[in-house]
């Protein structure tokens, strides 16, 4: 069989390029290519999360991937427009493919981890993803769970190492014969490398628009639910390096933006119902537990409710509201609920330089009128910095997984103690302080790898998919919980607000992601209330302490982003920040702004696929624009200049 025309110069070994130039063109439509797979299986894994996915999203994709591609080859294509004869030696091009390929399988190796990941992030792994490996303390533990989950993600990535490895091998047939700047064509080699430089900075830049890509970037193509879809993992890493260094927004004057949006809580009315006694507050936030696994709480037509019955119970003898996180990360959760903070950058708010600025929380205040302050977490110390977070915003005694006396017999392999044993533990612990006391506990099972005791594997329901069954498992754990701490004497005293620190619907299909993408549940249960009502108002993380201050009658002054939802002259609102993009919740409307201008506006009560509307079709669009850029504002200009707090 005769062997094809366009197959005979690889396989005689003859050269059809004679330029290094020609060689930089080469391998940037490969990487192109490699790129483009990789976010073609974020696709295909992550489909529920992009229904609406279109073509123009991918071919969108390819100008973060130029962007990546000449940042992380840089130095190879940089030693390839040099004009001396050295670049073409056997060992130059030796060590020059070495690094191709070790640079480039990271960055499919980063795209491939945040396929896995997306379900739990619901966004691209930002360079915070570093800090998290070294707050976790237990990566070490966690990676042979990983790899044994998503081992098919194992076999990918060695279908793109042969990959790189015969785009390396084909492109051994292009050699450097005309290379050396000299004679006559001195002029136009200079030239063509000056304009090589030039279109791979512009590459880089994407564009010759006025600023360069950023993370925000992506949202102006196909909203923010679309972002991660076209950015890869590789660009979102490299663009948030930095990215702690906020950038003050000034829409107005101080006067002007404190009139519209104040951040300092000194009045706490209840407008609603007088408060029974209440000499302590407990507030449980649930690990990763949506709204939407709850009875009581879903909405219609609740496709994966029925797993809190116990919550369900509680939430029909309570005070509830249409919850919503701030963030998508546990670790963002502490300083958006203790301390009234959120997380409105690419880093969660503790690990950023502002964490340790002044700022005037809500806890010393009540400690100063006699409450002790107490956090239990069953995790590793140290973890997420919740005992550093927690310090720095009040609290006396953190409780983590040294503190607990069976450590060793009750450790879950993984991330700590199972919900029920550490909530029994707990239980036991807030029994033995003297006097009033405001306690945060954070449960721990409900998040991958999903792993139920075994005692308990075959007593609560399964669901279809794993997270339902953690989720009924830690509702167990609240039920053993309340019926022990029912018995004590301090107990019909105490306020027990009931959060989340985020959602997480991995393994979810029918979920509209969009609208309940931070549906958390939001109760305030007191053994001794008469009231009892469900409203239907937003209600944030953020506005917890204002609101447990109104609910209580608690007197004091402290800085906060949230309102107290008792009074009915605040403004009911939802803020927090994804890939670079702030999203502003108020009413049933979603707006998307990115700092500068109004990228989208949703209307969360149409049908799917159909809800993008104009500012012109909401009538109180210019009030809710105001209300969030002073937001923005305070936010910004309040960490920059650490202005967070009450003299």
């Amino acid at each position: 069989m005769k062997t094809p025309a366009f197959l005979q110069p690889f396989l005689q070994k003859k050269t059809y390029l004679q330029s290094p130039l020609l060689h930089i063109a080469y391998l940037t439509v490969c990487l192109i290519i490699v790129y483009s797979l990789c976010r073609l299986v974020f696709f295909l894994f992550n489909l529920p999360h992009f229904p609406e996915a279109r073509a123009l999203y991918f071919f969108a994709g390819i100008r973060f991937d130029l962007a990546s591609i000449f940042i992380f080859n840089a130095p190879y294509f940089l030693l390839l427009l040099l004009p001396f004869r050295f670049v073409g030696t056997p060992t130059c091009r030796k060590i020059g493919n070495i690094y191709f390929i070790v640079i480039n399988l990271i960055a499919v190796a980063a795209n491939l981890i945040d396929t896995c990941y997306y379900p739990f992030s619901m966004r691209r792994m930002t360079f915070d993803i570093f800090s998290f490996i070294g707050e976790t303390g237990n990566f070490g533990a966690l990676l042979p769970l990983f790899l044994k989950d998503y081992y098919y993600m194992v076999i990918i990535f060695l279908g793109f190492v042969l990959l790189m490895i015969a785009i390396v091998y084909f492109s051994k047939f292009i050699e450097y014969k005309e290379f050396v700047i000299k004679g006559k064509a001195l002029l136009v080699q200079i030239a063509v490398r000056v304009l090589l430089l030039g279109l791979m900075v512009l590459g880089t830049r994407g564009g010759l628009q006025l600023r360069p890509l950023t993370i925000a970037s992506a949202g102006e193509y196909g909203g923010v639910e679309y972002a991660s879809l076209i950015l890869n993992s590789p660009f979102s890493l490299i663009n948030t390096i930095q990215s702690e260094k906020l950038m003050g927004y000034t829409y107005y004057s101080d006067e002007v933006c404190d009139q519209t949006f104040s951040i300092k809580r000194e009045s706490f009315d209840n407008q609603y119902f007088i408060p029974p006694k209440t000499d302590n507050v407990v507030v449980i936030i649930l690990e990763g537990i949506s709204s939407e696994y709850s009875s009581a709480m879903a909405d219609e037509p609740k496709p994966m409710a029925g797993f809190t019955p116990f919550l369900d119970s509680l939430a029909e003898r309570s005070i509830t509201f249409r919850g919503m996180a701030n963030g998508q990360h546990s670790i963002e959760a502490v300083s958006s609920v203790l301390g009234g903070i959120p997380s409105l950058m690419a880093k969660p708010f503790c690990q950023t330089q502002y964490a340790t600025n002044y700022v005037s929380y809500p806890l010393p205040v009540l400690k100063k009128q006699g409450m002790s302050t107490h956090f239990y977490h069953g995790g590793l110390n140290g973890t997420m910095s919740f005992d550093r977070m927690s310090h720095i915003e009040g609290v006396d005694h953190y409780y983590g997984m040294d503190e607990y006396p069976n450590s060793k017999r009750d450790f879950d392999g993984c991330w700590g103690l199972p919900d029920v044993p550490y909530l029994h533990y707990v239980a036991d612990q807030l029994d033995q302080i003297d006097g009033h006391f405001f306690a945060t506990i954070f449960t721990l099972t409900s998040h991958h790898p999903f792993k139920v005791p075994a005692e308990y594997d075959d007593k609560v329901a399964q669901g279809d998919f794993p997270m339902q069954h953690t989720v009924a498992y830690t509702d167990e754990a609240l039920r053993q919980f309340f019926a022990k701490v029912s018995q004590t004497e301090w107990y019909q005293n105490t306020l027990f607000v009931i959060t989340a620190d985020h959602t997480n619907f991995d393994g979810a299909s029918a979920v509209d992601y969009q609208k309940h993408r931070y549906s958390i549940p939001m109760i305030f249960f007191h053994p001794a209330q008469q009231e009892v009502f469900h409203s239907h108002e937003i209600m944030q993380q953020l506005d917890i302490m204002p609101s447990i201050f109104g609910y209580c009658g608690f007197k004091g002054a402290f800085v906060s982003f949230g309102n107290n939802v008792f009074d009915s002259s605040t403004p009911r609102f939802a803020i927090n920040c994804l890939s670079d993009t702030y999203q502003f919740y108020m009413s049933h409307y979603l707006i998307e702004f990115d700092g500068d201008k109004i990228l989208r506006i949703w209307d969360l009560e149409k049908d799917e696929g159909n809800r993008a509307i104009s500012s012109d079709s909401l009538p109180e669009f210019k009030e809710y624009e105001k209300l969030m850029k002073a937001v923005i504002q305070q936010y910004t200009c309040g960490l920059l200049r650490n202005k967070l707090k009450i003299d």
